[in-house]
């Protein structure tokens, strides 16, 4: 006898989706304020979908269920920080601010998670979560390596330091969203702190 044939299933992205190309953003934007409100147990497609303003199959226009936009809703906030950082990093102002530009960004980068972001990226991605997160983060550690290295280029930072140690240190440096220290004190104390030991 021959066995049923079984196929893939293939995601389509319709004309109506493409026709409205900030529609998947506003979707996300909407599920990280949800989240917010109502925590990963009270993330409901429904919810997210009133939120943003439109009907429920429209989400599933962009995502095939809850863990696809979850995963997709990390990987937008994430792409997006990178790309501030790049941006922040790769300017012509001194090491020290550009340090001060960066660690602000991070730091709201945190708020915006609230605590969300290990449950979030969990229920994102839980059978290849660390693989997954690596690739994410192998990213960034790029862009601050390339940060640290135009600061010892420049005689700002120390010629004998190890870039890619250096800036996998800045990657972990200041994370402390359940602390509530004056944000613009904060900042300065941290980049005090890193300029005493990476400063030639």
């Amino acid at each position: 006898m021959h066995k049923p044939c079984t196929y893939a299933r293939v995601k389509y992205v319709t004309t109506e989706a493409r026709s409205v190309p900030n529609k998947r953003d506003i979707i996300l934007e909407a599920t990280i304020r949800v989240l917010r409100e109502r925590g990963l147990s009270g993330l409901k497609v429904e919810e997210v979908a009133r939120q943003a303003e439109v009907g429920k199959g429209t989400v599933y226009l962009y995502f095939e269920d809850k863990q696809d936009l979850l995963k997709a809703l990390v990987e937008y906030h994430t792409q997006r920080f990178y790309a501030d950082a790049a941006e922040i990093t790769a300017s012509e102002r001194p090491f020290r601010e550009r340090l001060e530009r960066l660690l602000a960004r991070r730091l709201a980068f945190v708020d915006e998670w609230r605590g969300l972001w290990a449950a979030v990226a969990r229920e994102a991605n839980p059978k290849g979560q660390k693989a997954w997160l690596t690739g994410l983060h192998q990213h960034y550690q790029g862009i601050l390596e390339r940060f640290v290295a135009s600061g010892v280029a420049s005689g700002e930072l120390r010629p004998d330091l190890d870039v890619e140690l250096t800036a996998a240190a800045l990657a972990a440096f200041g994370c402390s969203p359940q602390l509530d220290f004056p944000r613009e004190p904060y900042i300065q104390q941290l980049a005090e702190v890193f300029m005493k030991g990476v400063c030639a």
